[in-house]
């Protein structure tokens, strides 16, 4: 298999998504490693798997209409709903990530996908970062991460100077830009666990926004200046806490989102894009939606 990702909306030809066949309940609140999977244990709506596996059902019929392959990551005695998380391409490089320690065993679903393919790279596991804090345009490869006294403590701290280091070395024909962003793990408004939770590219020249999501104005304002300010949807951090960043671009023509985001179903359609509408109710009670889910594989170059 011959990878390729140089953008986040060109026309996608193969991805991997995560399944919830054997998602499990946990046995207490230590359990959990983000705000809204804590906020939703502690109400009583911690979701059902097989509401889950019905979402991402649905997810994957929508990604074949489109011509899509999808592949699914192995299943694995343990939650693997957000492959974004496990691994991500650049170029024709697949990347696996150092995730959570307590998270680890969710790597094993890669090991068919692994078997077809090249070039793969393993971070050291001091070079925290997961998929979803990396973002890669034609130019550009944005990271975001967190570098308070507290990262050690912060479980919603994902992403480590030490990965972007690493990442600066690996990568040489784009400018590797980190993003610090908000954490909290205990406030689903005041965290941003990925990157793709605050910031996604929509087409090539637009993007969605929540500038308050950023810890750095200096960075966040490079990333408004490289899109136009009116080339953005800004969303407000409670809106940003209800996932409205994380929607999947299938082309430069088609997005995927929640249906209940009509704010930005509108600008959607505003700005002339054909949008497949989802239920991902269930799926948003764990901290995260479409880009969360779904690892691409091979986009067509812009």
């Amino acid at each position: 298999m011959n990878l390729n990702i140089n953008s986040e909306t060109s026309k996608l030809k193969e991805v991997l998504i995560g399944n919830s066949y054997n998602f499990k309940s946990p046995l207490n609140f230590r359990d959990l490693y983000d705000p809204t999977s804590l906020l939703n244990y502690l109400k009583g709506t911690y979701p059902n798997k097989f509401r889950l596996q019905s979402q991402l059902s649905k997810l994957k019929k929508t990604l074949v209409k489109y011509g899509v392959k999808v592949h699914e990551l192995d299943i694995v005695d343990t939650n693997q709903i957000f492959a974004r998380d496990l691994a991500f391409v650049i170029d024709d490089n697949l990347i696996i990530s150092s995730i959570l320690p307590d998270r680890e065993m969710e790597l094993n679903g890669l090991k068919s996908i692994l078997g077809n393919i090249k070039n793969v790279i393993k971070l050291p596991k001091s070079a925290h970062i997961e998929g979803g804090d990396v973002i890669v345009t034609k130019d550009h490869v944005f990271i975001g991460y967190y570098n308070k006294d507290d990262y050690k403590n912060q479980i919603t701290a994902r992403t480590n100077k030490k990965a972007i280091r690493t990442l600066k070395e690996l990568v040489k024909n784009k400018e590797v830009f980190p993003i610090e962003l908000i954490k909290s793990s205990i406030k689903p408004s005041k965290n941003a666990l990925h990157l793709d939770c605050c910031f996604q590219p929509v087409t090539k020249n637009k993007a969605v926004i929540c500038r308050e999501a950023f810890a750095n104005k200096i960075e966040v304002n490079f990333l408004i200046s490289y899109y136009g300010q009116e080339n953005i949807f800004e969303v407000s951090l409670d809106e940003m806490s209800k996932l409205y960043c994380n929607f999947f671009s299938i082309s430069e023509k088609t997005v995927i989102t929640d249906k209940r985001f009509k704010r930005l179903t509108n600008w959607f359609y505003e700005i002339g894009l054909n949008v497949e509408k989802l239920d991902f109710s269930e799926i948003s009670k764990l901290g995260g939606l479409f880009r969360c889910c779904t690892l691409p594989l091979i986009r067509e170059n812009n």
